[in-house]
């Protein structure tokens, strides 16, 4: 590795000239100290050097190049705290900023770049087989302070890594199966058509939304009870309402920004004050329709949330900067269920079947204990949710261990595949007798079983008394895509299905709501 870093300080006053030879004694008596300091016995060649400096009024312009050790920017910033206080003892001459204006990073990938690769805060980044030269935009005190440059390098090395990387399908391999055909399944095509023309769902004006009329809402909510009375109940998971508006802030810690492109973003209204609207109320009553979006835009605040996306994130949030205790933990582990409204995905376009919606419902179990009682808590979840899937809704379905979910919404892979390892998610996909409408798959994935391990604990900031390890995990199943599922194996004919879901219903299935012209006949 090597750094070649310019940049100055911004002094508060200038150096008279006379002072140039006792700062040169200066930074030699310091020069070990602030550019070798930390650097292995043998290695110091790696460490970093003052190349050097000069000085023009009020600006002190310095040359650091690194290797490995001590990298430049660190040398600066060392140098930068020195230099202040001698300065200012000295001359009483203040240091205001700093600034470095020119920065090459040069270092070797395990692995040659597929395609070319862009990080914001490199002007430009230029590959030769493995060999990366990076070329800095100007940083100043707070990019040295975060130290952005080690960020802009492990960027580089993660998108690279990815690009070596599929997704699921590089890490997945199916555990189990139950599979006993699609002979006994009432229906062999997509069901959203039907539910269409029976007026179980209405059409709604915004894509992967749909309008539930009652017979819909009653199964999505039986499925829902099953889930809850089969799965999470027996366990001895207790029900929590949790947020779906997730700050800015809490999206960070969860590690949601690598998946910014499917969230949905909330933006408020920059002022309660009505006056502030008055040319949108305008609009409206005098065009006699919608205002345009951009007219809208400029009424609002830029994003303050997103929309939930997983359920989970405020469970982690509940245990920020906190302090647990694991001996408790590991008897009476915390474990919580939340389905308290929709959770939202942004799907984009091609959603055409109600399998995969921008807004739908899930039950989220979340929990968090020991290493050894987390995995042994989502084994349990997955067991019964396995039970409810293949025993009492007697579906075709398997099991795979794949890639951590958790990695992968925030930017990160996970490179190790053997099977020794612990595996960190299962999925549970329903098989089917054809391909779904949104997507070209002849099967649908209705619940998801992760353990986190201390991953959470970390980007949340919460530790054990004892700093033991403290893992969480979570679980999603989707009642939604159970109803999907449902359909499509007992079809539309409430006297046909099981009992077990015949009881959270009544005696009679609701009717949707009649008008003369729909439900369309």
């Amino acid at each position: 590795m090597k750094f070649a870093l310019k940049g100055y300080m911004e002094l508060s006053d200038s150096i008279p000239n006379e002072a140039i030879g006792e700062i040169e004694r200066f930074l030699g008596d310091v020069r070990d100290a602030l550019f070798l300091r930390g650097v292995p016995r043998g290695r110091e060649s790696e460490g970093a050097r003052l190349i050097g400096w000069r000085v023009e009024g009020d600006r002190f312009y310095v040359e650091i190049e690194s290797g490995r050790y001590v990298r430049a920017h660190v040398a600066f910033v060392r140098l930068r705290n020195a230099l202040a206080g001698f300065l200012g003892s000295k001359f009483s001459v203040g240091v205001r900023s700093c600034r470095v204006f020119d920065y090459v990073l040069e270092f070797e990938l395990e692995r040659e770049p597929l395609e070319p690769v862009s990080v914001l805060f490199a002007r430009d980044i230029k590959f030769d087989g493995k060999k990366v030269t990076v070329f800095l935009e100007e940083l100043n005190d707070e990019a040295l302070e975060k130290n952005y440059p080690d960020r802009v390098i492990s960027r580089i090395r993660e998108k690279v890594s990815r690009q070596h990387v599929s997704g699921k399908g590089e890490f997945t391999r199916t555990v189990r199966r139950n599979v006993k055909g699609f002979e006994r399944y009432k229906l062999s095509e997509d069901p959203t058509e039907v539910a269409v023309k029976l007026g179980w769902v209405k059409e709604y004006p915004a894509a992967g939304i749909w309008q539930i009329m009652p017979p819909m809402a009653a199964l999505i909510r039986a499925m829902e009870g099953l889930i809850v009375d089969e799965v999470a109940k027996p366990l001895g998971f207790q029900e929590v309402m949790l947020p779906r508006l997730i700050p800015l802030e809490v999206e960070y810690r969860k590690g949601h920004f690598g998946i910014a492109n499917e969230i949905i973003w909330a933006c408020p209204p920059v002022s309660r004050d009505p006056k502030e609207f008055e040319e949108i109320m305008d609009y409206v009553e005098i065009t006699g329709g919608p205002p345009p979006a951009e007219m809208l835009r400029e009424k609002l605040r830029p994003p303050m949330y997103g929309l939930s996306y997983a359920q989970c994130e405020p469970f982690y949030e509940m245990f920020h900067g906190e302090i647990v205790d694991l001996d408790l933990l590991e008897k009476e582990p915390i474990m919580l269920f939340d389905r308290n409204g929709p959770t939202y995905r942004w799907e984009s376009g091609g959603l055409r079947g109600l399998e995969r919606l921008n807004e739908f419902h899930r039950v989220e179990l979340v929990f968090l204990s020991t290493p050894e009682k987390c995995v042994e808590i989502r084994n349990a979840i997955l067991e019964r949710a396995e039970k409810v899937v293949g025993e009492i809704l007697d579906l075709d379905y398997r099991v795979d261990a794949t890639t951590a979910v958790y990695l992968e919404h925030a930017g990160k892979t996970e490179e190790r595949k053997e099977e020794e390892d612990l595996v960190k998610t299962y999925d549970l996909t329903v098989l089917l007798p054809f391909q779904t409408k949104s997507r070209p798959e002849a099967e649908l994935e209705v619940a998801s079983f992760h353990v986190h391990t201390d991953f959470y604990a970390k980007r949340f900031s919460f530790k054990d008394k004892k700093r033991r390890t403290v893992f969480t995990g979570c679980a999603g199943l989707g009642p939604s895509r159970f109803a999907y599922v449902f359909l499509v194996r007992y079809g539309f004919d409430f006297e046909g299905w099981p009992s077990e879901v015949k009881g959270y219903i009544g005696d009679k299935l609701p009717e949707p709501p009649h008008m003369l012209t729909w439900p369309k006949r």
